[in-house]
């Protein structure tokens, strides 16, 4: 994990609304026409399975319909109709996970528009350096530009040092015997994965000490000799959630270290083939980790709601209570990210 920089308090209110991936407002980027899904939202329940949330013109919630209920009952055109199943097949509501679920339903510019907005970007700047400051310095090696916490890949053409980049790119081109517009066309794709695998990790880096709480309070359960005794299965089941947290967490954080490879990017001869593979890699990689992120997102989620008040304290509630969550919500359908948990452990960046 990394030594994230602090945030204001409006910063940490902003970025929890910006970091739910458990739902998603059908009118947030403008895909429909249908004024009726305009107004609703996808929520993925406990099991990953999603309901529409819908809301009347005044905002006022009109109940949850499942998948089938939502598209038999609305008058939905084909194209909306389409684009809804397509979202609902989703098993994550990040930015990455929508443009992949929509990929050959949207328009090049409908699709342009589902991207993290510049106000986010500006938040994800010590993950973007973090990963980015062994690329600049091969790029930048031999002028006079300074790499400070808000240099990026992004920004390495821009200004008037445009001409001197340039000459070290065409440098390492040669080196790496491709063309000069390749090495411009990498660095471009580049940044993109790299802006991606910064916005995975901050949200992570968010959710660490929820998922650190939650389990704690499983290991605690799991330590009442009295609990154990009234509910048999409690000990093994604890241990089954622990174990898929402590995957979690150990699997996260190996990953994102393994990202750190990038900065070898200019130390390999990559050929288009190489570099369309590590891209193809990675962006599996980001269906993998939007889902686990977003599983253990709802889990956190709802025991916050149950069971911490507005002060972080535990709210008044029976052992059985706190029991009856763990057996129904978090131990249910624990095994839902066992295959996508396996690609992140086992994930390796090819460099």
């Amino acid at each position: 994990m990394s030594d994230a920089p602090a945030t204001s308090d409006q910063d940490d209110d902003d970025q929890v609304l910006g970091d739910v991936f458990f739902e998603l407002p059908l009118s947030k980027w403008n895909m429909f026409e249908s004024q009726s899904l305009l107004q609703s939202k996808i929520v993925l329940l406990s099991d990953l399975h999603p309901v529409v949330d819908m809301f009347n013109d005044d905002g006022v919630g009109v109940g949850a319909r499942s998948s089938t209920e939502i598209v038999s009952e609305l008058k939905l055109s084909d194209k909306d109709r389409e684009r809804l199943i397509a979202l609902l097949g989703a098993r994550s509501y990040d930015v990455y996970s929508v443009r992949a679920a929509m990929s050959d339903k949207l328009s090049d510019e409908e699709l342009e528009r589902i991207k993290i907005p510049e106000a986010e970007k500006k938040r994800l700047q010590f993950y973007l350096n973090n990963y980015s400051r062994g690329l600049l310095s091969v790029i930048l090696e031999g002028t006079d530009i300074e790499i400070t916490n808000r240099s990026s890949l992004s920004t390495i053409l821009q200004g008037q040092n445009r001409e001197k980049v340039l000459k070290n790119l065409i440098d390492i081109a040669n080196r790496l015997r491709i063309e000069p517009e390749e090495i411009v066309n990498y660095i471009g794709k580049l940044s993109e994965v790299i802006l991606a695998i910064s916005y995975y990790h901050r949200v992570y880096d968010n959710m660490i000490e929820g998922l650190k709480d939650l389990l704690l309070e499983v290991r605690k359960m799991q330590s009442d000799a009295a609990l154990c005794v009234r509910f048999p299965g409690l000990k093994d089941d604890a241990t089954l959630v622990l174990e898929y947290g402590r995957d979690t967490l150990a699997g996260l954080n190996k990953y994102f270290n393994e990202f750190k490879k990038v900065e070898r990017f200019f130390d390999t001869e990559i050929s288009p083939e190489k570099f369309k593979s590590l891209r193809d890699g990675v962006e599996a990689h980001f269906r993998a980790i939007g889902k686990v992120l977003c599983y253990w997102q709802i889990k956190t989620d709802g025991w916050h709601h149950r069971f911490i008040d507005s002060r972080g304290r535990l709210k008044d509630s029976t052992s059985e209570q706190r029991y009856n969550y763990f057996k129904e919500e978090l131990h249910y359908n624990i095994y839902l990210i066992q295959e996508t948990l396996d690609i992140v452990k086992t994930a390796e960046i090819p460099l």
